[in-house]
C-alpha cells in the first residue's frame, strides 16, 4: 500500500502539472464572468447593467413560489436566473452536483485559497469530529428553507444581506449593507486556508438544493471491491470529504461530481456512470462545459432571456414604487421616470442649477458636497422621500 505521505508529495506535484485542467478552465471562466458583469454594473448603474443577482441561479430557487402564486419576479432577478436555475438542474440530473465543482465561483476560490494554504505549510486539513460532521451537514438544508419561506413571506431576497458570493461580488461597494455579508466572506475564505469547502458541505443554501435534485440523479460513482486495493486515495482526494473507500456506491448528496476519485484510483476500481452507461473520465470535463455554455449561450440569443424589467423604479402594473429605487439610478432617469420635475428634487435637496444629470444618486452628494438634515450627504433614501411625498 502506498503510503498517504507519499501520495500528497505526489498529488502536489501532480496539481502543477495540471493546473489547466477543464475543471480549472471552467471556474476561472466562470471567475472572469461574473467579475465582468461586476464591475460593468458597478460602473454602469442598474439602468445599463443588471445587478450580480440577475445572474445567480439561486435566484430563482428564492423567488420560484412568488413566482408561482403572484406571476412577479423578486426585486433584482428575472428570467435570466430561472433560466440557469433550469441548466443546472438538467446539468444536476444528469451527471450530478457539477454546478459545485465546475461552475461555482465561490468554491473555485475555497480550493484555491487551500492550495495557497498548503504552499504556506498548512497541509492537514481542519475537520469536524466525524459525528459532528455527520449532523452539521444537515445545517445547509435548515438554511434553505428559511430562506425560500422567508423570501416568499417578505416578497424579498432576504439571503441577499447574508450572501457571501453577493458581497464578494460586490467587491467592497455597499459595505454598510451588507456588514453581515462580508463578515461571512471574510470568515469563510479565512477558514479556506485550513479547511476543505466548509461553506459548501455546512452551509451552502445552494449547494442543499442541488443535494436534493442530485438524489434523484442516475449519476452514480461505483467501487469495484474485488479490485480495489485499500489504498484510500479516494478518500483524501475528496473535496467534499466523503468515506467512498468503504463502500460499493457513492450516494451521498454532498459529491459534487469532480471525479477526483475516479481519476486517481491506481486500479480504476472506481467508475462514473449514469443512466446505466459509463461516463468518460477524460472527457468528462469538456462534456460539463459544452453541456452548460452551450445552451446558455443559445438561451442568451432568444428573447426569452432578459436580466432586468424594462424599470426597477415602475413594476409591471405600472405602479412607482420609490422602494425599489437604487443609488446607481441616475437623476434624469428618475426625473423621466416619476415625471417630477427637476426643479422639485433642486427645491427639496438643494441641488445645484448645473449639477450633472447623468450622475448616479449616491454620488451626488458627495461630488458636490449637498447635505441633508441630519449633516450627511444626501443618499438615495433622500430622493426616496422627495417621491413619496408627492405620490
Amino acid at each position: 500500500m502506498l503510503n498517504i505521505l507519499d501520495y500528497q508529495n505526489l498529488t502536489g506535484q501532480e496539481k502543477m502539472k495540471n493546473v489547466f485542467t477543464p475543471r480549472r478552465i471552467s471556474q476561472a471562466i466562470v471567475l472572469g464572468i461574473v467579475l465582468f458583469l461586476t464591475i460593468s454594473h458597478l460602473r454602469f448603474g442598474i439602468e445599463k447593467a443588471a445587478p450580480i443577482d440577475a445572474y445567480c441561479p439561486f435566484g430563482a430557487v428564492e423567488g420560484f413560489f412568488t413566482y408561482i402564486a403572484t406571476g412577479q419576479y423578486l426585486q433584482r432577478i428575472y428570467t435570466s436566473s430561472f433560466i440557469l436555475m433550469g441548466i443546472v438542474i438538467l446539468l444536476t440530473l444528469v451527471f450530478g452536483r457539477v454546478f459545485c465543482s465546475f461552475l461555482c465561483p465561490l468554491g473555485a476560490l475555497q480550493e484555491w485559497i487551500r492550495g495557497l494554504g498548503k504552499k504556506l505549510g498548512i497541509k492537514k486539513d481542519l475537520e469536524l469530529p466525524v459525528w459532528l460532521d455527520k449532523y452539521a451537514r444537515y445545517l445547509k438544508y435548515v438554511i434553505l428553507a428559511v430562506i425560500v419561506y422567508f423570501s416568499y413571506k417578505t416578497g424579498d431576497l432576504i439571503f441577499r444581506g447574508y450572501d457571501p458570493f453577493n458581497a464578494l461580488m460586490h467587491l467592497g461597494e455597499e459595505f454598510d449593507e451588507k456588514v453581515a455579508g462580508y463578515s461571512i466572506l471574510a470568515a469563510l475564505l479565512f477558514a479556506s486556508l485550513f479547511s476543505r469547502n466548509w461553506w459548501c458541505r455546512y452551509f451552502c443554501p445552494l449547494g442543499a438544493a442541488m443535494g436534493i435534485i442530485k438524489k434523484i440523479s442516475p449519476f452514480k460513482i461505483k467501487r469495484n471491491e474485488a479490485s480495489c486495493i485499500d489504498c484510500g486515495k479516494c478518500d483524501i482526494v475528496c473535496p467534499a470529504k466523503l468515506n467512498i473507500a468503504n463502500v460499493k456506491e457513492v450516494n451521498s448528496a454532498d459529491c459534487i461530481s469532480c471525479l477526483g476519485c475516479v481519476k486517481n484510483c491506481p486500479n480504476s476500481s472506481l467508475k462514473a456512470t449514469t443512466f446505466g452507461k459509463e461516463v468518460s473520465k477524460k472527457n468528462f470535463g469538456w462534456m460539463i462545459l459544452a453541456a452548460f455554455f452551450i445552451p446558455l449561450g443559445i438561451l442568451m440569443l432568444t428573447p426569452a432571456w432578459k436580466t432586468k424589467s424594462p424599470s426597477n423604479i415602475v413594476t409591471s402594473t405600472g405602479e412607482l414604487n420609490a422602494d425599489n429605487l437604487r443609488g446607481s439610478n441616475t437623476l434624469q432617469y428618475v426625473i423621466d421616470t416619476t415625471k417630477i420635475p427637476f426643479s422639485v428634487f433642486q427645491e427639496k435637496l438643494n441641488l445645484p442649477v448645473g449639477v450633472d444629470r447623468a450622475m448616479k444618486l449616491k454620488d451626488i452628494g458627495p461630488k458636490y458636497d449637498i447635505k441633508n438634515a441630519a449633516g450627511e450627504f444626501i443618499e438615495t433614501e433622500d430622493f426616496r422621500a422627495v417621491i413619496e411625498s408627492l405620490k
